[in-house]
This record gives C-alpha cells, structure tokens and sequence, in this order.
C-alpha cells in the first residue's frame, strides 16, 4: 500500500493507494498555508499517520510503505526540495526530509500536473504506453511528461512546464511575466480572458447572456457551451485554443515523438467536442505524417488523478 497526498493552497487530501489504483482509505484536513509551511507538514504527517494506522488495522497483509506528494510548484532536481509552490507561500523547503523524518517513511515529491499524469499512465487513459504526455487544462495550464516509464524533470527540475512553452504573442501577459505562453491561449482563464475581450470590443454573444448580462461572471464553461452552440464569440475563443494546442502537440511530436497524449483538467470537460477538434486540427502540422498518427485521448481517473498518482511517483523517477 502506498500513500497519497494532493497538496492545495485550500485542502490537504490524502488516501491510501492499493496495489489497482484504488483509494481504500481517504483523509483531509484544510491547508491553512497562512500558518506556515511548518504547520502544513505537521498536518500531512497527521493524515499519512492516520492512513497508515487504518491500512495496519483493516489491511496488514498490505503495509504502507512510502509516501508520494504532488505539490503545486517546482520540485529540485533531486526530488527533496519544494523550490517554490507560490500559492502556498513555500520556497526551498526540504520537505522530502521533513516529512520522512516525521513518519518514518520514505517521501517522493513531484509537481502536482506531474503526478495526474502519472496516475493516467499506471491505471487511466495511457497505461501501458512507455512514452506519454498530459496536459492539464485549468486555470493555468499544466503537463507531465513520460519518456521510457520515467517522468522528466530536467536539469534544473522545471521540465514538463508545457503552458509556459511560447506561440506567438497574446493581448495579455502570464503570470508568470512573459507573453505568448500556451496558458494564456488553451485555460480556462485564456477563454474568459478572451471572450471578454471579444465581447468588450463590441461582438454580440449568447455568452453575455448566460453571465446574466456581466462580463465578469463568465466561465469557460458558458464559453465551449456557446461554441458548441455556434456562436461567434465561443468559437473563436474555441478555434484559437485548439489551433495553439494543436501546435504544441506538434512541437512535442518533434521533440520527443510521445505514443499517446491525454487531456485533463475543467475544460477537458467539453469532451468529444474538443477531442474531434484537437484531432482535425493536427491536419497539416505533423512533419512526417506517414509514420505519425497522433494518439489523442481524454484523461479518465478525474479527481482522484491527484492522489492515485502522487502514491506512485517513487516508481516514476530515477532513483539515484
């Protein structure tokens, strides 16, 4: 058995990961990352104690024996420091350290995109594929990358950031300082963004509609529903996304020529509309179309992708 632990900047969520995939056994407690990065491990060794004691008492035959993090920020190197996790105020903390020093357990740490997209390649939508790449499609953009069964982090642990890959410049700058990033296009956010752009600049849209008149009340959400509905407004934001998307699966198809992508997060949500628009949209962007035919799936674990996969990073990174 082995435990996982999905860290939020709201939540602490936590559960015991059988040998299937299964959460037997699940715990949560709030983040509180006000208090300090010291509380918040006292409380994820609180919830990995608690899992472990349920797995001796209701599963002996099948003892905990690590413990897996996935952390929303960047991950050193060498997998024992949180380099910096902004939105929970955390920056060098050696939590790989802390934690195991706290449960007596071995810890593995990684990005919090990464580890969906572990748990899709052991048990979801791209097991059994050596060579796999996810996106996390959200509020920003995030992506794991899995080349010969092992996730990459890079020489310097910030690989994988695929919604901070460039294409071309946007109306508005990323968080994270520079313009054109891929999450500004294909988020949740790039959508409002830009149907409130559109709809500022004087194009009529149902969208308005479904806000209640108020452009701050849109949502991704009213924004592909209107795509799929034919409106101006939606599908432009739409066909913009899937053109950007489809750019990068390119790129990546040159870069390392994965055998699978999936795609997770809210706006995945829109399902075979964006599945078929992702594949016609690859028509004339793959440099050697007689051997590529691209592999585009929709993830399938959901929300338990982030405590299913944060259990089994250990078996995901090179152990040195």
């Amino acid at each position: 058995m082995k435990i996982g632990i999905d860290v939020g900047g709201t939540n602490l969520a936590a559960g015991a990961v059988d040998n299937n995939g299964q959460i037997v056994h699940s715990a949560s407690t709030p983040a509180l990352p006000e208090n300090g990065y010291a509380s918040m491990v006292d409380s994820m060794a609180a919830l990995a104690d608690e899992l472990a004691a349920w797995v001796k008492e209701n599963a002996p035959e099948d003892p905990v024996t690590e413990i897996g993090c996935g952390i929303p920020g960047i991950i050193s190197r060498d997998g024992a420091t949180v380099v910096n996790a902004p939105n929970i105020f955390w920056k060098n903390e050696p939590l790989q350290k802390d934690l195991s020093d706290k449960t007596g357990l071995p810890v593995y740490l990684a990005n919090d995109a990464t580890v969906a997209g572990i748990a899709e390649n052991r048990f979801g939508s791209t097991k059994g594929f050596d060579d796999a790449v996810m996106y996390t499609l959200g509020t920003g953009v995030g992506g794991c990358v899995i080349i010969n069964g092992k996730i990459v982090n890079g020489a310097h642990g910030v690989a994988s950031e695929i919604g901070h890959t460039l294409d071309g410049k946007n109306f508005y700058t990323c968080n994270c300082g520079k313009n054109g990033c891929l999450e500004t296009y294909a988020s949740a956010t790039g959508l409002i963004k830009r149907a409130q752009r559109l709809i500022s600049e004087g194009m009529q849209s149902s969208i308005l509609d479904l806000a209640g008149g108020d452009p701050d009340k849109i949502t991704a959400k009213m924004v592909l529903d209107a795509a799929k509905a034919g409106d101006e407004v939606g599908t432009e934001c739409f066909e913009i996304m899937v053109d950007k998307l489809t750019n990068s699966f390119a790129n990546v198809i040159d870069l390392i020529d994965p055998a699978v992508f999936t795609i997770g997060g809210g706006v995945a949500n829109a399902g075979d509309f964006l599945l078929d628009a992702l594949k016609d949209g690859m028509e004339g962007k793959i440099t050697y179309p007689e051997l590529v035919d691209p592999d585009i799936r929709l993830a399938s674990l959901g929300n338990d992708a982030g405590i299913v996969g944060a259990a089994y990073v250990g078996d995901y990174i090179v152990k040195k």
